[in-house]
């Protein structure tokens, strides 16, 4: 496999990861907004934070992965 094979498939991993991660924040966001109970809401805001960092990690990866076309040159 090449380095352009690698950094697509990097790329495109990522980018799914990233996808899932956002619609799971979005899920959780919204039963946070909708918790009664306050130990439910802080699980949940303990949920977010770690689901955010996971993203912002996604999101580095994804920054520092080489454009596939760049690559192929």
């Amino acid at each position: 496999m090449s380095k352009t094979d690698y950094a697509a498939e990097i790329f495109n991993s990522s980018s799914l990861h990233l996808d899932i991660v956002d619609e799971f924040i979005a899920i959780a966001q919204s039963k946070l907004n909708s918790a009664t109970s306050e130990f439910a809401r802080d699980s949940l805001t303990d949920l977010l934070s770690g689901l955010t960092a996971q993203r912002e990690t996604y999101r580095a990866v994804l920054a520092t992965v080489q454009p596939i076309t760049a690559l192929a040159a």
